[in-house]
């Protein structure tokens, strides 16, 4: 290999990386040429465009406004539905304990043949409901707060009873309203208009079939187990203050509030149950 020049090689401090002076460097470089192929271009995610396709960026849209009235919409505006927190309700199931009871009144007479209940946390499964412990009257109290529960309209209730089945409980309002409660988990489950004025009292048949109210206008109203309205008849023309059955369930008792009864016979009411149920099966 020939040079124009040599290099000064007798030189102490020589740069041998830099290319003697005159020579032409303007050519091709050695190796491969270069290939000017736009599909081996890299994707790059901090570059702003890849073949004019923005990158995915998810939170872009999370700092601008919203467009339109949507701006300056409120939590007034706003007619969607909130989705509620899930709260676990508290339930008192006392099925398993009457279960017991029914179980062992096969072959216990009384206290003789009750199994002894201990302080402890095993024993819970032999628990019975405290009508199986009359020579214990203890059980009866109770001591223990559960549940408080609020109607929609705030308003004084004056009557309650419990359905025969003991599942709900039906409360009478001043309002009028009835309004029916779950026996476990004590929500609300179903309110209706009942009468046009306070319901004063409230009363189950013996044979679990009636349930008889008095508003505070004096009427007596017959509903059945389904909340259906059957009969209305004015007792008193003052308010009625309770209603007892004797008993022969198709005799029925009322009281108002100066002391004063009236015998009520409900024999009447099954000729009018029988001409519905033929117009029914008609």
């Amino acid at each position: 290999m020939e040079f124009a020049h040599p290099p000064p090689v007798h030189l102490p401090n020589a740069n041998m990386s830099i290319p003697p002076p005159n020579m032409n460097m303007g050519g091709t470089p050695m190796g491969p040429p270069p290939i000017n192929n736009t599909f081996n271009q890299k994707f790059d995610s901090r570059n702003g465009f890849n073949n004019t396709r923005p990158p995915f960026r998810p939170f872009l849209n999370l700092q601008r406004p919203l467009p339109g009235p949507l701006n300056t919409m409120t939590l007034e505006d706003f007619d969607g539905k909130r989705l509620r927190k899930s709260v676990m309700r508290k339930t008192v199931d006392y099925n398993s304990a009457i279960i017991v009871a029914l179980e062992n009144r096969i072959w216990q007479r009384d206290y003789r043949d009750r199994r002894a209940l201990q302080p402890d946390v095993m024993y819970y499964p032999d628990m019975m409901p405290p009508p199986s412990y009359p020579d214990n009257p203890i059980n009866c109290v109770t001591t223990r707060f559960v549940k408080t529960a609020t109607n929609k309209m705030r308003c004084p209730i004056f009557c309650m009873a419990w359905t025969p089945e003991g599942r709900r409980l039906v409360t009478g309002a001043s309002s009028g309203e009835f309004t029916l409660w779950n026996g476990l988990t004590f929500n609300f489950e179903t309110i209706l208009q009942a009468h046009d004025s306070p319901v004063r009292c409230m009363v189950w048949s013996h044979n679990d079939s009636w349930m008889v109210t008095g508003d505070h206008a004096g009427y007596v109203k017959y509903w059945q187990s389904n909340m259906n309205n059957v009969k209305m008849f004015q007792a008193h023309k003052e308010a009625l203050r309770g209603i007892r059955y004797l008993q022969l369930h198709y005799v029925l008792f009322v009281f108002v509030h100066i002391f004063i009864p009236k015998l009520i016979n409900t024999t009447f009411l099954s000729l009018i149950l029988l001409i519905i149920q033929k117009e029914i099966n008609r």
